[in-house]
């Protein structure tokens, strides 16, 4: 089945790092230091996810992390909330694979944001694309020791063990969106996600160190860009 004609034709991505924050990792460093530093070593897409917050404490840490991307010519995607997306002049919204039609979604909000959507299957994947999803993450690719809302926690021993790349890659060969891999992805296995047909990867824990996560956001990028 078709994606749906009545809704605009997708603009090209910009990014190929899609950057996933979580506060609990960067301390003692804040969260806007963190990203701070992401920006300055060149990631261009961030996704605001903080789950855990209400939406007053979400707007407060949203507000300033917004205007710190535009600054860069950096994208800031919003997680599930999509008036406050709006208040705040996000440029992307990321909806959870639970979540409901993406279609709705854009037409609720006039067309104005990229959307991003979480899936855990080709089906679900084939048909986020048929609802106008820019594009989507699929995951788990491998095992990690924390997959916030991706399934089970793995225990350390099983690092390693298994992974899902050849689900990775029938979900990009039936969806002509661009899917990024996520899920335990390091800068020595991206070039594994790009062999399985990814268009990039994202990534939460690599980059969200306080040590060390601007470091390591140089090296994702040099094994996408080249």
């Amino acid at each position: 089945m078709a994606a749906d004609a009545s809704l605009p034709p997708r603009q090209p991505l910009r990014f190929k790092l899609y950057a996933i924050t979580d506060r609990g990792l960067c301390v003692p460093r804040t969260l806007y230091d963190t990203v701070h530093g992401l920006l300055d070593v060149g990631v261009s897409a961030i996704q605001l996810r903080e789950k855990d917050l209400s939406d007053t404490a979400f707007i407060k840490l949203a507000e300033p992390l917004c205007q710190l991307c535009h600054t860069y010519s950096a994208q800031l995607f919003i997680n599930s909330r999509i008036k406050i997306a709006t208040e705040i002049g996000a440029d992307g919204l990321h909806l959870p694979g639970d979540s409901g039609s993406v279609k709705k979604v854009i037409e609720e909000t006039n067309h104005r944001f990229i959307i991003g959507s979480s899936v855990h299957a080709h089906t679900e994947a084939k048909q986020r694309e048929m609802e106008g999803a820019d594009f989507i993450t699929y995951s788990p690719i491998y095992p990690t020791l924390s997959k916030p809302g991706y399934g089970p926690t793995i225990s350390p021993d099983q690092i390693g063990l298994e992974d899902d790349l050849e689900g990775l890659r029938k979900v990009t060969e039936q969806v002509n969106i661009p899917v990024f891999a996520l899920g335990g992805i390091t800068p020595q296995r991206v070039g594994e996600c790009l062999n399985a047909g990814a268009y990039g990867v994202a990534v939460m824990s690599g980059v969200m160190s306080p040590e060390n996560g601007a470091q390591r956001a140089k090296l994702y990028l040099r094994q996408l860009l080249g």
